[in-house]
C-alpha cells in the first residue's frame, strides 16, 4: 500500500476517523484507560492490515521478531548473570539477523559462492526467496530494543500490545525512520490528543513529502532512468546530468517517504524523528552521514561504530571502525556487489576524511572559499558513490564512470541542457538554502494562518498538475 495511492487515502481516512473518535471518548469518559487501550489495539490491527495488504504471509516475520525481542528484552533485564544476559541477547540477534540474512542475502551468497567455485564445476541451486518489504527496517528497530536493554539504556515494557505497536506502527513500518523504543514507547503511556492544529501540521508535512516524491523525484526519474539503463547510448554531458539528477531523485524520494510517514504519524498524535537534515550542504563525509538517513546512521553509530571503539581509541581504531561500519551499512542496503563496493567507497572516504582532519586540525584557517571547496568535494564524492548505488551491476557502473571521467568536448550534446532536463537543480538548491537559513527540517507554517492555507492549496495544486500519471514505487522499498 503506497502512500501516494488512492487505496492509502481511503485507509488513512478510515483509521484517522476511528482513532480520533476513540481518543475523544478516552479523554471524556471515566473508562478512559480502557478506551485508550482499545485505540492502541485498533491502530496495531490497522498496521498489520497495512502490511498484509502487500503480502499477508510475511506478517508472521514481524510477529516473530516482536515476540522474540519482547521476551528476550524482559529476560535480559531480569537476569543479573552476565553469561545469561549475553545468551539472551545472542538469541535476539540470531533470530533477527537470521531472518534478515535468509530472505535478503541467501541467494546473494549462493551466487557469490558459485562464482568463486566456478573453476571446480560445482554449483549450488538458488531458492525462490521473496524479499519481504521493509524487513531491513523493522528487524533493526525491533533488535535495538534488546540492545538498549542489554546496555542498560532502557527498561523493558510489560505491555506486549505497546511493544507490538511500536514495532509495526504503519507510517514507519516499511521504510523508516527507524525509531528507538526509548523515543516511542513513552508516547504510548498517555492518551493521544487530536486537534485541528496537529492535523494541519501533519497534513502540511505529508503534502511536503508527497510533493518531493511525485513532483520532483518521479519526474527526475523519467529523465535519468533511460540514461542509467543504457549509458553507452548517451554522451558525457547527459551522464553527468543523470548522476546529479539521481542525487536529487534519491533524496526527494526517500526524504519524501520519511516526511509522509512523519506527517501521517503526527496527525494521529505520534511524533517520529527527523530522518534528513539538508544533507547536500555537508562539508565533509562525517557531516553528510549526520544529515542523511539519520535514523540508520545513528543506529549504526550506536550499535556498531561505538562498540568497535568509536573515536576513543586512537586514529587507527577510528578509521577501521568507520570502514567496517560503512561496509556493513552498504551490505544492509542490498544483496549486490554494487552496494558492497558503495559501502567500501564511503568507508575509504571516511577514513581519508578522518586522517586529514587529524593532521590538518588547527593548521588551516577556514574561510568562505575553503568551505565552498570542502562542500563541492563532499557533494561530488557522494555523487560518484551514487553511481554504484543506482547501477544494476558493476559493468553499468564502469560504463558510467568512464563517461564521467573521459569527457569528449567535441561529442557533447549541449541541447540536452534544456530547462525541461534541468528543472530540478534550482528547486533542490533553493530548498536546501531555505531550510538552512530558517533552521527548519521541513516546509511547514503555523496552522490557521493565511500562509498555511495558501501553502496547502499550492501543494495540492502542484501535485495534481505535475505528478506523473504512472507513479513509481519508493526507491527504499527494495531495502
Amino acid at each position: 500500500m503506497l502512500f501516494h495511492s488512492l487505496v492509502f487515502f481511503y485507509f488513512f481516512i478510515t483509521v484517522y476517523t476511528v482513532s480520533c473518535l476513540l481518543s475523544t471518548l478516552s479523554n471524556r469518559l471515566r473508562a478512559s484507560s480502557w478506551i485508550f487501550r482499545v485505540n492502541k489495539i485498533f491502530l496495531l490491527g490497522a498496521s498489520y492490515y497495512f502490511y498484509a495488504h502487500w503480502d499477508a504471509r510475511f506478517l508472521a516475520l514481524i510477529i516473530i521478531s516482536t515476540l522474540v525481542d519482547f521476551l528476550t528484552g524482559s529476560w535480559i533485564y531480569h537476569t543479573e548473570n552476565k553469561k545469561s544476559r549475553k545468551i539472551f541477547l545472542s538469541l535476539s540477534l540470531v533470530v533477527n539477523l537470521g531472518i534478515l540474512g535468509f530472505f535478503k542475502y541467501f541467494n546473494f551468497f549462493i551466487e557469490s559462492a558459485n562464482l568463486a567455485l566456478s573453476n571446480l564445476n560445482f554449483t549450488m541451486d538458488h531458492l525462490n526467496v521473496i524479499l519481504p518489504i521493509g524487513i531491513s527496517f523493522y528487524t533493526f528497530q525491533s533488535m535495538s530494543y534488546s540492545l538498549d536493554i542489554y546496555f542498560k539504556k532502557l527498561k523493558p515494557t510489560r505491555d506486549l500490545i505497546d511493544f507490538a505497536f511500536y514495532v509495526s506502527f504503519f507510517p514507519q513500518l516499511v521504510a523508516g525512520p527507524i525509531v528507538r523504543a526509548s523515543y516511542f514507547l513513552p508516547q504510548l503511556l498517555r492518551p493521544t490528543k487530536f486537534s485541528v492544529e496537529s492535523f494541519i501540521i501533519g497534513l502540511q508535512v505529508f503534502l511536503y513529502g508527497l510533493f518531493l516524491k511525485v513532483v520532483i523525484a518521479d519526474n527526475v526519474g523519467a529523465i535519468i532512468d533511460p540514461i542509467f539503463e543504457n549509458p553507452e547510448g548517451y554522451d558525457s554531458l547527459a551522464v553527468w546530468v543523470a548522476v546529479i539528477g539521481y542525487s536529487v531523485q534519491i533524496f526527494c524520494d526517500f526524504c519524501g517517504y520519511s516526511e509522509m510517514a512523519i506527517g501521517a504519524a503526527h496527525s494521529l498524535g505520534y511524533i517520529l524523528p527527523t530522518n534528513f537534515r539538508t544533507p547536500y550542504l555537508a562539508t565533509d563525509l562525517f557531516d553528510f552521514w549526520r544529515r542523511w538517513h539519520i535514523s540508520l546512521t545513528s543506529w549504526l553509530r550506536d550499535y556498531l561504530y561505538i562498540p568497535l571503539g568509536g573515536n576513543r581509541k586512537g586514529l587507527a581504531r577510528t578509521c577501521i571502525g568507520a570502514f567496517i561500519t560503512m561496509l556493513l551499512g552498504g551490505l544492509w542496503h542490498g544483496a549486490n556487489w554494487t552496494f558492497v563496493l558503495w559501502g567500501i567507497f564511503h568507508g575509504m572516504g571516511l577514513m581519508i576524511n578522518r586522517i586529514m582532519a587529524f593532521f590538518l586540525k588547527g593548521r588551516i584557517a577556514l574561510n568562505p572559499f575553503l568551505t565552498l571547496c570542502k562542500w563541492a568535494a563532499t557533494y561530488l564524492f557522494v555523487c560518484f558513490g551514487w553511481v554504484l548505488f543506482r547501477s544494476e551491476n558493476l559493468d553499468t557502473a564502469m560504463q558510467i564512470y568512464e563517461k564521467l571521467l573521459l569527457v569528449e568536448p567535441n561529442a557533447l550534446n549541449w541541447a540536452f541542457l534544456s530547462l525541461e532536463n534541468l528543472f530540478f537543480l534550482p528547486f533542490i538548491i533553493i530548498l536546501h538554502l531555505w531550510l538552512y537559513i530558517t533552521k527548519q527540517d521541513r516546509l511547514t507554517f503555523k496552522p490557521g494562518t493565511f500562509t498555511s492555507h495558501l501553502y496547502i492549496a499550492l501543494m495540492i495544486s502542484m501535485i495534481f498538475i505535475f505528478a506523473p500519471i504512472d507513479h513509481k514505487g519508493f526507491i527504499y522499498f527494495q531495502f
